[in-house]
């Protein structure tokens, strides 16, 4: 299914909410296929680690997206600023030893 800015900031504020308020916990990026990058660049384990993926209708929307978590409400992140069609996809993960960063 493909989301809204609004709706992606809404489902991930939700998660935030439910499972650590500290914005400095999370990780927020941006990929064309956000399970490789998280398992790849981040160390996420699946069954053990909380995350969330969401698509988006645009890489735009996903820079929207990235943009107010890092700049905004401080989460961790390395924001993207090109990107191709194919990035559509906004993660997150709560950041652990062992995950990186």
């Amino acid at each position: 299914m493909i989301y809204s800015v609004q709706q992606i900031k809404f489902d991930i504020l939700s998660y935030i909410k439910e499972f650590d308020t500290d914005f400095r916990a999370w990780y927020v990026g941006i990929s064309s296929e956000p399970r490789a990058a998280m398992q790849r660049d981040h160390g996420v384990d699946f069954e053990k680690d909380i995350w969330l993926q969401k698509r988006a209708v645009s890489f735009s929307a996903c820079r929207t997206v990235q943009r107010y978590f890092i700049e905004t409400l401080k989460t961790d992140g390395i924001p993207v600023s090109t990107g191709t069609d194919q990035m559509n996809w906004v993660y997150l993960y709560r950041k652990r030893q062992g995950t990186h960063p």
